[in-house]
């Protein structure tokens, strides 16, 4: 039996794709996805304030299978490369939560860097708070919290072994879930699905 944790990146109120990714739990009653998300984006991403708010009243319907991290603050370019301790703590940290808090969205304390890259002072401050973060194989001296999530196959990839960890995007990159939805529906129906904070490592 395979063992499937999924993570898919750059995840919005707006920009769920919530069609797939019920397909994908009619597929798998197990199915379990978590979803690294945007925190702030300006009106003019999501049209109207009533679009908005109905997906996310959608959204709050399936937080049983669903667990949702923090992905960067508005993901502008690689806005977390040269934030400064003071800033992340005492700034964007805090206004993460607080926009989370005020969609009343439940989530996980742990953060990924838009780009995958964050400065070590980020780092630090994810320890101070007893956040994990997430990094990728492909950048192996990338700056590591105490504790990390870390993939192993991105979806657009063959998956090999029992075990996999993958990692996607909800649009717009060569591993997001539109275009690479057949190679997750093609995995065995009794696959065991579970959340990224399930496979946390330590270092």
């Amino acid at each position: 039996m395979k063992k499937v944790c999924l993570g898919l990146h750059d995840f919005s109120i707006a920009y769920n794709r919530l069609d797939l990714l019920l397909k994908l739990k009619k597929r798998f009653p197990d199915f379990k996805v978590s979803l690294f998300i945007i925190p702030f984006q300006k009106r003019e991403d999501y049209g109207p304030t009533l679009v908005r708010h109905n997906f996310l009243k959608e959204i709050k319907r399936y937080l049983n299978w669903m667990q949702f991290i923090p992905h960067g603050y508005a993901h502008q370019g690689s806005e977390m490369r040269l934030i400064s301790y003071d800033r992340f703590k005492y700034f964007i940290l805090p206004f993460i939560k607080g926009t989370l808090e005020d969609m009343c969205l439940p989530y996980e304390k742990g953060f990924a860097a838009p780009h995958w890259r964050w400065s070590k002072d980020v780092v630090k401050v994810l320890d101070e708070e007893s956040w994990w973060g997430a990094v990728t194989p492909a950048k192996p001296d990338m700056p590591r919290p105490k504790k990390f999530y870390r993939y192993n196959y991105c979806i657009n990839e063959e998956f090999k072994g029992d075990v996999l960890k993958l990692h996607g995007h909800i649009f717009g990159t060569k591993n997001d879930l539109g275009k690479c939805f057949h190679n997750l529906r093609a995995l065995p129906k009794d696959t065991k699905w579970s959340f990224v904070t399930e496979d946390l490592e330590t270092k």
